[in-house]
C-alpha cells in the first residue's frame, strides 16, 4: 500500500514533531505526521518547567541551546493563541533552586557562577531570602538561587494547541501508525514503512520518535543511542495554593498551575518501556515535597502518571542530518523536550529549506560516536 506523497513525513507526534510540522507547514510544505499511540509519549507527561538555568551545572552547547529555545517561547505561545484561542499556561513565573545546608547553598553558587558572568538573571539568596520569594518554604531551607527569567506552562494544553494549529495549517496526522523502518533509496531517505506494510513516501523525513527512535530500522542510529528513562509525577490539589513559582529542591521539584494544582516530580529511572507509577516513587516524591513545603501535607492527592523520556547515551540531543540525505533527526531531548520544542522546530525548518540553522549543530550530530550505528 502507498499513502499519498508529501513534501515531509514526520515520524513521531510529540512536542518536537508537532512543532516541527507546524513550522514546515507555515513555510508552505505539505506535511504528514505519523503517530504510534497519541498521548503516550513524554510530551504529554512533562511537568512543563522551562528552566534552562535551573539544572545547568555549567556552560556548554546544551545550556546555550536551551537558553535560545526559552527565548523563542513568547512568540510561539502568542502565535498559538492567535491560531487556536488556547492559553497554554505560559507564565514567566521565575524559579527558585534551594538547598537545606550551607554546603548545598555554596554548591549552587558555584554551579551558577558562569550564569552571572554571562549576564543571565540569577540572584543568590540565604534562607530568609528564599522564604521571601516563596513564604511557604520550610525553615530548614538554607538558601539557593532565584532565576527571574524561568517560566512554566501546561504541556497538555501546549500539545493540543500545536496539533490544532498544525491541522489548520494543513498538516495531516495519522494515528496508530507504527513505523518499522525508514525507506531508503541510494543513501537517501524516502519516507517510512509502517508495520502494516504501508509505504508513506516523502521528499524529506524527520525522525522525532522520542524513546522509540532507536527501534526504527534504517535510520543509522545505534541500537542504544536512545533509551527510555521513566519519570513519575504526583499531582496535588491544595485548597489554597502555596506557591506560584517553580521550586527545585532536594529530591523533587514543584511546578504550580494557575488553578492551584501543584505537580511534584520527577523520578529518573531506567525501567524500559514500562510507564508505570510505583508506590516507592510516590512515597519518595511526597516525602521530599512535604519536607520542602509543609503546607502541602493536607492537600488532596490528584492524579499520578509516568512518562518515558528519550535519553541519548551522552545526554545531548540528536539534531541534524546523519549519513542519509534528506533524513533530519530531532530526538533525544531527554528532560528538555518541551523546553526545546521551539528551537527544534526552527532547526528542522531551516535544514529542510537549505538555510543555516540558528546554532552550531556539530555537538548534536547524529554521526557522533555512540549515536551512529
Amino acid at each position: 500500500m502507498h499513502a499519498p506523497m508529501s513534501d515531509v513525513v514526520v515520524i513521531g507526534g510529540g512536542v518536537a514533531g508537532c512543532a516541527s510540522a507546524l513550522a514546515l507547514a507555515r513555510r508552505g510544505l505539505s506535511v504528514r505526521v505519523l503517530e504510534r499511540n497519541p498521548g503516550e509519549g513524554a510530551s504529554w507527561a512533562a511537568a512543563g518547567i522551562l528552566g534552562p538555568q535551573l539544572e545547568a551545572a555549567g556552560d556548554g552547547p546544551l545550556a546555550r541551546l536551551c537558553l535560545a529555545s526559552r527565548a523563542l517561547y513568547p512568540e510561539l505561545v502568542a502565535s498559538l493563541a492567535e491560531a487556536t484561542g488556547i492559553d497554554v499556561g505560559f507564565r514567566q513565573s521565575g524559579a527558585l533552586r534551594v538547598a537545606f545546608t550551607a554546603s548545598g547553598r555554596e554548591e549552587i553558587a558555584r554551579e551558577v557562577a558562569w550564569q552571572r558572568e554571562a549576564g543571565l538573571a540569577v540572584e543568590l539568596c540565604d534562607g530568609g531570602g528564599a522564604r521571601a520569594r516563596v513564604p511557604s518554604l520550610c525553615a530548614e531551607v538554607a538558601g539557593g538561587a532565584w532565576f527571574a527569567d524561568e517560566a512554566r506552562l501546561d504541556p497538555p494544553s501546549l500539545m493540543r494547541a500545536l496539533r490544532i494549529a498544525a491541522e489548520r495549517t494543513g498538516v495531516q496526522f495519522r494515528a496508530g501508525a507504527a513505523v518499522r523502518r525508514v525507506l531508503v533509496d541510494r543513501a537517501r531517505a524516502r519516507g517510512a514503512l509502517l508495520e502494516d506494510g504501508t509505504r508513506v513516501e516523502a521528499d524529506w523525513t524527520v525522525l522525532t520518535a522520542g524513546s522509540w527512535s532507536s527501534l526504527i530500522e534504517g535510520s543509522g542510529l545505534a541500537p542504544a543511542a536512545v533509551r527510555p528513562v521513566r519519570g513519575q509525577i504526583v499531582e496535588l490539589t491544595p485548597a489554597s495554593p502555596p506557591l506560584t513559582q517553580v521550586v527545585y529542591g532536594p529530591g523533587c521539584y514543584l511546578s504550580p498551575r494557575d488553578d492551584g494544582r501543584v505537580l511534584v516530580g520527577a523520578t529518573v529511572e531506567l525501567a524500559g518501556f514500562v510507564p508505570a507509577v510505583t508506590a516507592r516513587a510516590v512515597r519518595d516524591l511526597l516525602t521530599a515535597a512535604l519536607r520542602l513545603v509543609p503546607a502541602l501535607e493536607d492537600a488532596p492527592l490528584g492524579r499520578t502518571w509516568a512518562g518515558l523520556r528519550p535519553h541519548p547515551s551522552d545526554e545531548l540531543p540528536i539534531l541534524g542530518q546523519g549519513e542519509l540525505t534528506h533524513l533530519i533527526f530531532a530526538t533525544g531531548h531527554f528532560r528538555n523536550g518541551v523546553l526545546l520544542a521551539p528551537v527544534t522546530a526552527q532547526i528542522v525548518a531551516a535544514l529542510i529549506a537549505g538555510e543555516q540553522p540558528p546554532l552550531d549543530l556539530s555537538p548534536f550530530s547524529p554521526a557522533r560516536p555512540g549515536i551512529a550505528g
